[in-house]
């Protein structure tokens, strides 16, 4: 599963108008941004359930198993390092939703 890329369920959302995603790209680059949910929080996370599911004294596996655990135990430093050159866009977004109704 973590070879994949990961989709988002709210990776569908558009705003009216929008292509698919855009919305949640914005709001992505928002929250990174604003610092709420940033890509340091997700290698913190999975480097956080790695270490609570032990999956470094897991034995007994399939050679197939052994190099799936190896790579989930390497992911959170490859992340790390991919989350250092991200560029998160300056500009903020106006989401329509947001906006004050007019009267």
């Amino acid at each position: 599963m973590m070879k994949n890329k990961i989709i988002m369920p709210a990776g569908f959302l558009r705003e009216s108008g929008a292509k698919i995603s855009s919305a949640f790209e914005h709001f992505s680059d928002s929250a990174q941004r604003i610092g709420v949910y940033t890509a340091g929080d997700y290698v913190d996370i999975m480097q956080k359930l790695i270490d609570r599911w032990e999956i470094d004294k897991m034995g007994g596996l399939t050679d197939e198993a052994e190099k799936a655990r190896d790579y989930l135990m390497k992911l959170p430093a490859r992340m790390a390092r991919i989350s250092e050159r991200l560029i998160i866009p300056d500009e903020s977004h106006i989401f329509k939703w947001v906006q004050p109704a007019k009267l």
